[in-house]
């Protein structure tokens, strides 16, 4: 494994490489191939080496509902990064009971960012579409109250994507990124099968048009900032 400070150093000159100083930059640049040369790295090595992971927990359990799915896709087109869900066993529960988390990968911090966006929106959705189901008819049965729940909420994270503008990831980045998730997850990962609710009914559609107009009023920066805000106010 090569030292971070190795790598801080051959980052450090590919970043002076690109300088308007052509000697300077020249400098720089031959300093960085001796380096990666002496330590066996490839360009490919570093560029990986720059990917970042930060995981969130999931309000699900081994397999996510559709809505939270959803709302992982618009965080990665908001900050260009990538998820991957993955479970774990809870340790702590006498029962089989799986525990889901998003792993957001990214360049640039956009982890980092991607995750707590997620976890803030993750938070207000869930708190909606509880909100929601409280309204119901009491009388109604158990399915169709999550039905509903969850018409509500993925019609919420189609009005929230209303409110971003898609980041759209380089070609570089998207190599970048599949190089690390080759690396980091061989051959292990499988493509994500949400859980699907029910058919929606006539009377469905109701939550279908509230949840697209709460959602429509999330706005994802700010949001993020203000929730940023608060805790700093609490901490």
């Amino acid at each position: 494994m090569i030292p971070d400070r190795i790598m801080r150093k051959i980052e450090r000159c590919l970043a002076l490489s690109q300088g308007a100083n052509a000697h300077e930059a020249g400098i720089a640049l031959r300093q960085a191939q001796r380096l990666m040369a002496a330590n066996g790295l490839s360009e490919q090595d570093i560029a990986v080496a720059s990917v970042t992971e930060h995981t969130v927990a999931a309000q699900a359990g081994r397999t996510p509902p559709r809505y939270l799915d959803a709302l992982a896709t618009l965080i990665n087109a908001a900050f260009g990064t990538q998820a991957v869900y993955s479970v774990t066993l809870d340790e702590h529960s006498h029962l089989i009971r799986w525990l889901g988390q998003w792993r957001f990968l990214g360049t640039d911090g956009a982890s980092q960012v991607a995750a707590y966006a997620y976890e803030v929106l993750q938070r207000q959705l869930i708190r909606d579409r509880k909100a929601f189901q409280q309204g119901l008819n009491k009388r109604i049965k158990r399915a169709t109250r999550i039905r509903r729940g969850d018409a509500y909420a993925e019609a919420w994270v189609m009005g929230a994507r209303e409110s971003i503008i898609p980041l759209e990831r380089s070609e570089e980045t998207v190599a970048v990124l599949e190089a690390y998730t080759a690396r980091r997850f061989g051959g292990d990962l499988k493509a994500l099968a949400p859980r699907q609710r029910g058919k929606l009914r006539h009377h469905d559609f109701t939550a279908v048009r509230e949840g697209f107009a709460a959602g429509r009023h999330v706005q994802l920066h700010s949001g993020v900032e203000q929730e940023r805000r608060e805790e700093l106010t609490h901490g």
